[in-house]
């Protein structure tokens, strides 16, 4: 159980506290005013519900990083920007291969957590996960990012396990003109962003390439290269019609390889990632609008020399040359979505939106299937939004889904939002969500290549994993001071996780997959956001206080075996359960501050801070990853010109203290690579 208690012997948890209890005196003195209430100055959200909601009345704890926020961070990928999300692990396995996850049992892929752009599902097979390091956008295209803190399966389907994040780009309307950009240092980008109106058609185009030396050169094979195009479009036909044409690539060059390991030898693997997705929507009389959406989005990578044989990839089978022990990776992936919308207005007090989705995902991976496969999956989604009385809010929500592998779930939500005056709400919610399993779990061939042959498909069929969460949340704002709070306490239990099975055949032993184990996590999270002199200087601070324990849901095939079941019995109990405490940083935050010296002249400094922490995959004599306490920096010089043109010179330090802290790794040659300072110069010119 959480131990409140610790607040006293922990002064940054019981900072937070006191910046959370200020707000209660601030409740009894003001009175709640019905024309008040629905007028709040709180930014509007779309994921936590699809409907747009201010945070004060959204269903779930949501953290909006916007286009301030983004410049002012200095960071230039979707992984880092988590860093600003409390309670948000963000990880590298090398500089190509990032690692996100909210909450606990993650592992590089993390599949526990839905990453949308603009509504579509950044989710490929076979593995499930988001491959950051060559998503087809650019940093300069978004305009928002919003992170939805807790399981949303309700709105979202499965994967939306621990929360959902969901990248807003900027309208083909908003970029009138051309913009072009260059960065020169430890990373080096280029990008030329141009839009242009014409009658009732809008359009912008993004072409960009940006490549990194990598976090270490001696160590790692990480360098890395992407070149992103990205096209949108709004057509409106009339008033109450209008059309939004995406379409996006990235191709990608990524180095992998570890030094001192024959058998993950250096070596340049390619990736092209595209999408393509239509949306038409038509507003109905009253205020009701449909949405219809298509997409389609595929990925091939190409590995040219994976190890297919340890010990011949070390040199160690006499007859057999090292080129033996290696093959090439082919793998293709691809997703088609469609999916209906409709919002309806019930009437003054009421609200309702539903739909449904039908997927179907593909994937071909010689090494790891014994033939293709595809799987045909199905949504349907309903959430009302309810005012139950003046000052109280009640939204409800389900999400009934068919995952294709024989499974069938339903994943309700519901909370109460009580306005305690125009700006001060709580927030009581409940809700469950569900991860189906994923192609490489449920389909993995006996016979494989990839893993050795030491894999065997599932001895039991699987079936979803399931998680309950609920939180008592608090959202305040003072508008004298500048300043907004979000905070919230959550407990979460998790059942059905899907984990190895170790040892599931014998003779010789082979590992599978099954529903082994449970988790628990507790938590509070605690937001500021603090602006001053027009808004042009703010600070966004993030706090999380996090717990976990995990403990066997059901046993291992060989769990109980006279031959090896001691063995198994004390592989999980070391491995697993007596680490599970660790797969969670207990403290972890963030400080994002930006100042306008001048009318030209910006700074900003972020400070990222967690305590030590072991991912799920990470054995017991691997070195975990040691705490963090980083200082990045940014100074920028803006220009103006005639005719509304402009510039900025910007320059970018990270870890500008040289803090020491290690990186994700699964072998200790990986895990105790420190994180380097790292740093660039960036001009950009918008005419």
């Amino acid at each position: 159980m959480f131990q409140f208690g610790s607040f006293k012997r922990h002064p940054r948890v019981a900072l937070a506290s006191v910046v959370l209890l200020s707000a209660w005196p601030c409740l009894a003195q003001t009175s709640v005013s019905t024309d008040d209430v629905f007028t709040q100055d709180l930014p509007l959200v779309l994921t936590a519900s699809r409907l747009a909601q201010p945070v004060s009345e959204a269903p779930s704890a949501v953290t909006i990083i916007d286009r301030k926020m983004i410049v002012a961070s200095g960071f230039r990928t979707v992984a880092e920007l988590m860093r600003l999300v409390p309670g948000m692990y963000v990880g590298f396995a090398d500089a190509n291969r990032p690692v996100v996850s909210l909450h606990g049992s993650a592992d590089e892929l993390a599949r526990r957590m839905q990453v949308l752009i603009d509504g579509r599902s950044a989710y490929l097979p076979p593995f499930g996960g988001v491959n950051w390091a060559d998503l087809p956008l650019l940093t300069e295209d978004i305009e928002r990012i919003e992170v939805v803190r807790g399981p949303s399966s309700a709105s979202h389907g499965s994967n939306s396990f621990y929360g959902v994040i969901n990248i807003i780009t900027r309208d083909a309307a908003d970029l009138a003109g051309t913009s072009v950009s260059g960065t020169v240092g430890h990373a080096t980008d280029a990008s030329l962003r141009f839009g242009r109106s014409a009658g009732n058609f809008d359009y912008r185009v993004s072409l960009g390439s940006r490549s990194d030396l990598g976090l270490d050169n001696v160590v790692l094979n990480d360098r890395n290269s992407t070149q992103v195009f990205n096209f949108r479009g709004n057509y409106h036909p009339s008033q109450t019609d209008s059309v939004d044409l995406q379409w996006g690539s990235s191709d990608g060059a990524y180095g992998l390889g570890i030094e001192g390991r024959p058998e993950d030898a250096f070596r340049n693997t390619t990736a092209r990632s595209d999408f393509q997705q239509i949306s038409w929507l038509h507003m109905w009389s009253g205020g009701d609008e449909s949405r219809l959406t298509f997409s389609r989005a595929s990925r091939r990578s190409r590995d040219p020399y994976i190890c297919i044989d340890a010990e011949a990839c070390q040199g160690k089978v006499i007859g057999k040359t090292r080129a033996e022990g290696f093959t090439s990776r082919d793998v293709f992936s691809q997703r088609n979505d469609l999916e209906l919308q409709n919002t309806v207005q019930l009437g003054t007090n009421n609200r309702l939106v539903w739909g449904a989705d039908v997927r179907s995902d593909y994937a071909d991976f010689p090494l790891l299937f014994a033939h293709p496969y595809t799987v045909s999956s199905w949504q349907f989604f309903i959430h009302d939004e309810w005012r139950l009385r003046d000052a109280a809010v009640f939204n409800v929500g389900a999400m009934l889904e068919d995952d294709g592998m024989g499974n069938r779930s339903t994943s309700p939500r519901a909370s109460l939002n009580v306005h305690l005056s125009p700006e001060h709400t709580l927030r009581f919610g409940v809700s469950t969500a569900t991860r189906s399993p994923v192609m490489s779990e449920a389909f993995i061939a006996a016979d494989n290549t990839i893993w050795g042959g030491a894999y065997v498909p599932p001895v039991i069929p699987l079936t979803p994993e399931r998680v309950v969460s609920r939180e008592i949340g608090y959202v305040g704002e003072f508008r004298d001071l500048g300043l907004s709070i979000e905070a919230r306490a959550y407990a979460e239990s998790v059942r059905n996780l899907i984990w190895w099975d170790k040892c599931a055949a014998l003779s010789p032993c082979a590992d599978g997959f099954g529903n082994l184990l449970a988790a628990e996590y507790q938590g509070v999270e605690v937001t500021a956001k603090f602006r001053w002199d027009e808004g042009r200087s703010f600070l966004v601070a993030n706090y999380a206080r996090q717990q976990a324990s995990g403990s066997l849901d059901s046993f291992p095939t060989q769990y109980f075996d006279p031959r090896i079941g001691d063995l198994v019995k004390a592989y999980y109990s070391n491995e697993y359960l007596a680490l599970f405490p660790e797969s969670v940083p207990t403290n972890s935050g963030s400080i994002l501050l930006s100042l306008a010296l001048t009318d030209s002249w910006r700074v900003s400094t972020g400070y990222y801070f967690r305590d030590q922490v072991r991912i799920m995959d990470v054995s017991s004599d691997v070195t975990p990853e040691f705490s963090m306490h980083r200082i990045d920096l940014r100074l920028a010089k803006a220009f103006k010109f005639e005719q509304g043109r402009s510039a900025e010179v910007a320059m970018v330090v990270q870890n500008a203290n040289k803090d020491q802290y290690t990186k994700y790794g699964t072998v200790n040659r990986v895990a105790e690579v420190p994180y380097t300072r790292r740093a660039w110069l960036t001009a950009a010119l918008h005419f």
